[in-house]
């Protein structure tokens, strides 16, 4: 008795997902999930509409706007070593990181005028909105590194 309850909740539990998740389509044999869809309808409405709301020609355009990412994910876990794939994922993981942290434009002053004071011909030194951005992502990097090796136990052998 238990088991036949345990295996009926088990099968009702995937039922339910898979219907929660059902496919809208596939690309080269690569599903195309519903939930996929709904985050592209989400980001490209602006939140304002779902997949659901959508017309046969519309939902048919999701499809088209997914399918390459798909064909993407698809070529990269073929044709990428592992240290290749590690490279790509630290890579991303940083780009999302940059895009999450904050840098004010007071301390992108602050740090350009260190910069400036400390150096020699300050002639040579380009204006502050000429390297403004690079220095935003060289302060936005250095927040990142710095979060990350804050606890962190280096040893060297």
């Amino acid at each position: 008795m238990k088991k036949t309850f345990l295996i009926t909740t088990m099968v009702a539990i995937f039922a339910t997902n898979a219907l929660a998740d059902s496919t809208i389509g596939s690309v080269d044999g690569i599903l195309i999930y519903k939930s996929e869809a709904e985050n592209a309808v989400k980001a490209l409405s602006g939140g304002k509409t779902t997949y659901d709301k959508l017309s046969d020609v519309e939902k048919k355009q999701v499809v088209n706007v997914i399918a390459p990412s798909k064909m993407i994910e698809k070529a990269s876990r073929s044709q990428l070593s592992q240290k290749e794939e590690t490279a790509a994922i630290a890579g991303y993981w940083m780009q999302k990181k940059m895009i999450a942290t904050t840098v004010s434009d007071a301390e992108a002053q602050a740090y350009y005028n260190k910069v400036k004071a400390a150096s020699k011909d300050k002639s040579k030194v380009p204006t502050f909105a000429k390297v403004k951005g690079q220095i935003i992502m060289q302060l936005k990097q250095e927040k990142i590194i710095s979060a990350l090796m804050k606890d962190v136990k280096v040893v060297a052998n």
